[in-house]
């Protein structure tokens, strides 16, 4: 259910450290969504966007902050948001967070916090962090990262590349694999996508829960049809590009393997999956 608006806008203040409340934006409509991120609004909707609360803030003679708190409905929506926007991962506020020159990102329980300054000053620097502090402590609860997460062995992870996902064009956007919605994923799948190996080496694992074992088997057809069809000899072999690739369905759950550069390296990580 949609929380009011009044439950977003009190998460921020009306002045802080001598910054004033100069515009605020209340968006709780697709549609609405469009008009305010020109060419951005996707990525919010296919993770079940419910509403959002813009706020700048001004001081004189300093560049505006800008501070936007999404309601992503469930943790793990707000958890992938993150997990799409950032390449490092810190622990300074919410239950991740990372901060780049101008900006500062994080999330906690059902929100994703986005904090922008177009020119970073010493002052609008200092409100990035204060604009933090207010909300993680404003946001009084916390909620879990997805399942599925734990469905990664740990060895070999760069967690930081760790993506959470509900829509098939974003597994595009990181590891190509086809045009095509090939692997059935849709809002009522969980999947998550991570790179293992030293920096120079990586290969990809792909983790996908499906509502029941019909789903995930029916996908796992239509994937290695298109995909692999040697699937139906083995579940391990090498692609046109000389890499690596393997995949394997157990109940409701597919993996595959990516871009490996050893037939050992695909075969460890698949029977780790179930464990």
């Amino acid at each position: 259910m949609k929380q009011p608006f009044t439950a977003l806008t009190g998460l921020l203040p009306e002045t802080i450290n001598g910054w004033k409340l100069s515009k605020q934006k209340l968006i709780g409509t697709h549609d609405d969504l469009y008009d305010y991120i020109d060419g951005g609004a996707e990525l919010y909707i296919s993770y079940n966007f419910s509403s959002v609360v813009s706020n700048v803030y001004s001081s004189e003679g300093q560049p505006e902050v800008m501070v936007e708190v999404f309601d992503m409905v469930e943790p793990k929506n707000a958890y992938g948001i993150f997990s799409h926007t950032r390449y490092k991962e810190e622990g300074n506020y919410g239950q991740g967070s990372q901060y780049i020159t101008d900006a500062l990102f994080f999330w906690k329980s059902r929100y994703y916090i986005s904090i922008m300054t177009p020119e970073e000053t010493l002052d609008s620097k200092a409100l990035l962090f204060s604009l933090a502090e207010w909300v993680d402590k404003a946001i009084t609860e916390t909620g879990q990262k997805p399942e599925i997460l734990k469905k990664l062995p740990a060895e070999g992870l760069d967690t930081e590349s760790v993506l959470y996902f509900h829509h098939y064009i974003w597994l595009n956007s990181f590891y190509y694999i086809s045009s095509d919605n090939i692997l059935n994923i849709d809002d009522t799948t969980d999947a998550t996508l991570a790179k293992y190996g030293p920096k120079d080496k990586r290969y990809y694992l792909l983790v996908i829960e499906y509502p029941s074992d019909d789903k995930a088997t029916t996908a796992y057809s239509n994937f290695t049809g298109h995909y692999f069809p040697e699937a139906k000899k083995t579940n391990v072999g090498k692609l046109e590009d000389s890499t690596w690739f393997g995949c394997r369905r157990i109940d409701n759950i597919i993996a595959a393997v990516f871009n490996a550069h050893e037939k050992s390296e695909v075969q460890a990580l698949l029977d780790k999956i179930g464990r």
